[in-house]
């Protein structure tokens, strides 16, 4: 037994540099990625299902209205348009979420940031958060498959 005891600030473990993640940041923000582009891709396919019957009761009112100038069918037609959209968003989502829960897919999690800033307010915050942890070095070696090398 040592004389002395080792001091109580002293590392444990290989020390990484300032600015470089470790593993346990890595995987704690991938998780948090993965949490809110789940949340993301069910608002959006809430608000897709939503958009459905009120086109069709956009339709129907605009359908008997007395304007001569009232156009349903123009209404139906950009309101499920809409609504493809919000679903393909949000179909999207999903599958980032999935693709960074099994740290496959660097790419397509990529494009899912940047669609993702389509969704207004909180997209544009999830899309900036995911480029920033997407696009550090350490994190594209998570995603690599093993044996190949990544160019930073």
């Amino acid at each position: 037994m040592a004389a002395t005891p080792p001091p109580l600030n002293a590392p444990r473990g290989p020390v990484t540099p300032p600015g470089v993640w470790g593993p346990i940041q890595i995987n704690s923000h991938l998780h948090t990625l993965k949490i809110l582009f789940y949340v993301l891709g069910a608002i959006e396919l809430c608000i897709a299902v939503v958009l459905i019957p009120v086109a069709f009761a956009g339709y129907a009112a605009e359908s008997n209205s007395m304007n001569p100038g009232a156009q349903p069918m123009l209404l139906i037609a950009l309101l499920l348009a809409a609504s493809l959209v919000f679903a393909c968003v949000g179909a999207l989502s999903f599958v980032a979420a999935k693709a960074m829960g099994q740290r496959q897919r660097h790419q397509l999690c990529l494009i899912a940031a940047g669609v993702s800033c389509l969704a207004g307010a909180l997209g544009i915050a999830l899309g900036v958060y995911a480029f920033i942890v997407l696009l550090k070095p350490e994190v594209k070696t998570v995603f690599a498959p093993p044996g190949s090398t990544v160019v930073a």
